[in-house]
């Protein structure tokens, strides 16, 4: 019995300490993929766009009248609140936040929008419900208790009107968001270098496969002037953007 025990002790750890290996792995090139990313600073980027940069992550206003709708939320509260007095914005004036997909670089900020309805795909609430892990079985968690679920249709909110548009693979329901057939927000669908898009690493996918195939959904899009990634900044050109890029 002792022989037994002795077995199953040696497996245990055994078992933790590759868990521990895979973890550092992943935090030490989730690292190194940060130190290319390029977000755009907090400023103006149109008439109506808005970038607020947290660190490594942008996310987006959208100013509609008196009110801004977001797309995703930045990483520490505090750190967005900074930001926004930088733009001379009420955090409170905020009235939806459409989250591309609940990592917390993403949807840590939440909490400052108080006043503010919260968004996501449908596909994505497996994310946060324990369904599906993010990383093994560890899910990802948002600092809301109701929130909003989204098909594929479009949604209008004052005079912006919203369509989703499902991109998993970083995420099982990452979704892009296109505002007034204009602007497309793609979260972390796609990367952004010299005007051209690209894909994020396939260690920081979930489903790489599925990731590559997803960017066909935002491709050929009519009238769309402006892409906005989460990590790499913007274009005005967006089909520069898409014709340029290589599978």
């Amino acid at each position: 019995m002792k022989n037994f025990f002795k077995k199953l002790g040696r497996w245990l750890l055994a078992i933790l300490l590759l868990l521990a290996l895979v973890i550092i792995i992943f935090i030490s090139v989730s690292a190194s993929a940060r130190k290319k990313m390029t977000p755009a600073d907090t400023g103006r980027l149109t008439e109506d766009v808005y970038a607020v940069r947290d660190k490594y992550v942008n996310m987006y206003l959208i100013r509609d009248g008196n009110d801004y709708i977001a797309i995703d939320a930045g990483i520490k509260p505090g750190s967005i609140r900074g930001e926004l007095r930088k733009l001379d914005i009420d955090p409170d004036k905020v009235r939806a936040v459409f989250l591309t997909h609940s990592d917390a670089d993403h949807a840590g900020g939440l909490s400052l929008f108080k006043r503010a309805t919260v968004y996501m795909h449908e596909d994505e609430e497996q994310m946060i419900n324990g369904e599906t892990g993010r990383m093994l079985w560890i899910g990802n968690k948002i600092d809301a208790t109701e929130y909003v679920l989204l098909d594929d249709k479009s949604i209008r909110i004052g005079d912006l009107r919203i369509k989703p548009f499902p991109t998993p693979g970083h995420t099982a329901g990452l979704t892009c968001y296109l505002v007034n057939d204009i602007y497309l927000f793609t979260g972390d669908a796609v990367s952004l270098k010299d005007g051209v898009i690209g894909l994020f690493p396939k260690y920081i996918n979930k489903n790489p496969r599925k990731a590559r195939r997803s960017v066909h959904n935002i491709m050929n899009l009519e009238g769309v002037m402006y892409i906005f990634t989460g990590h790499h900044g913007f274009s005005s050109d967006y089909s520069a953007a898409m014709r340029e890029y290589r599978d």
